[in-house]
């Protein structure tokens, strides 16, 4: 018992550190997250190593940000919310466990963990979009806190509670959509008016978009959702070195975003195709692109800055030698 109440003492005082220092937090997990990078290819097992470290960051920084989303109403959990944590989770160790099965069970097991968990990722994916309907499942389905924008909204949410000037102006009912005029938002007597008040967070600029994705979404996010298992598929009927799965993939994710052209999106679902736009740049990292056109070039330049720039060598040439096993384990995570 007393070592159970020692526990949750130690666990108190930290997630009272964590809500009162959240950007000194966010510094200590990029320490911890920076440390992966230092280890990278100085020790015997450092790629294993390597992502313990890295792993252990980004499931640090979701546990303190879990922590400080306890502190903020506005920032409560939604429907769904335990599928996308267990997807979320997946992602952030998928590299580690598929690292640690290449040096228990070699290649064979390798390809089978990833296939394994590309497949729970696959099964996930759909369950959110078809149950929770959920228009655009980002990567990873939980996005880390903004700690900045996190002590804006409890400042604000203090100075409510402090001054009185507690909620908005107005509240929108979930199921008519008809909107309320709050007891807090009243204007004095003698200064009311029959103005029907505006919806909170009113925005003339923003679209109102429909939470019911339409059937070309829906084909949109599905094509985005297969192709890592098209992938692996092809890859396994065609050898890793044929272009028929590069091509089938990078397909199926232009197909996918070309089918989201002319839409109406909000701004977060805007970003997460603008970064599925930029990860299409990691397909001259993936075979066969990377050893017929990208590693040559890659190769020849890092070369002549380290012959050309003094001390430059010191870092170029872990480069070309990590950049390889870099891109064995990296390039098929889809993540």
């Amino acid at each position: 018992m007393a070592a159970s109440s020692v526990k949750w003492d130690v666990f108190t005082r930290y997630r009272k550190w964590v809500t009162s220092n959240p950007v000194a937090a966010a510094e200590m997990e990029a320490v911890v997250k920076w440390g992966s990078y230092i280890l990278a290819g100085r020790l015997k097992h450092s790629t294993l190593l390597c992502e313990i470290v890295y792993s252990g960051s980004r499931l640090f920084e979701m546990f303190n940000d879990f922590i400080i989303k306890q502190t903020i109403p506005q920032l409560t959990t939604k429907e769904g919310n335990r599928l996308q944590v267990l997807l979320t989770v997946m992602e952030y160790v998928e590299v580690l466990v598929e690292v640690a099965a290449v040096q228990l069970w070699g290649e064979v097991g390798r390809w089978a963990v990833v296939s394994i968990i590309q497949l729970s990722k696959c099964i996930g994916r759909f369950l959110l979009l078809l149950r929770y309907k959920t228009p655009i499942v980002p990567s990873p389905p939980i996005k880390p806190l903004d700690r900045r924008a996190a002590i804006n909204t409890k400042q604000e949410r203090l100075m409510f509670a402090t001054h009185g000037s507690a909620g908005p102006e107005a509240m929108q009912l979930p199921h008519s959509g008809r909107v309320m005029r709050t007891l807090a938002g009243s204007s004095p007597i003698h200064l009311r008016t029959f103005t029907p008040p505006q919806p909170p967070n009113n925005n003339e600029n923003e679209p109102v978009i429909s939470r019911f994705p339409s059937a070309k979404h829906m084909t949109a996010e599905a094509m985005h959702i297969l192709r890592p298992i098209c992938h692996l598929g092809s890859m396994y009927l065609f050898g890793q070195q044929s272009w028929a799965p590069w091509i089938l993939s990078l397909g199926m994710d232009v197909t996918s975003l070309k089918l989201y052209n002319k839409s109406q999106l909000t701004a977060a679902e805007k970003a997460e195709l603008a970064h599925r736009r930029i990860n299409l740049i990691y397909y001259l990292m993936r075979s066969p692109a990377f050893h017929t056109v990208t590693h040559r070039r890659i190769k020849y330049f890092l070369t002549t800055i380290g012959n050309r720039i003094p001390f430059a060598q010191t870092v170029c040439q872990p480069l070309l030698d990590y950049i390889p096993e870099w891109q064995k384990i990296y390039a098929y995570t889809w993540s």
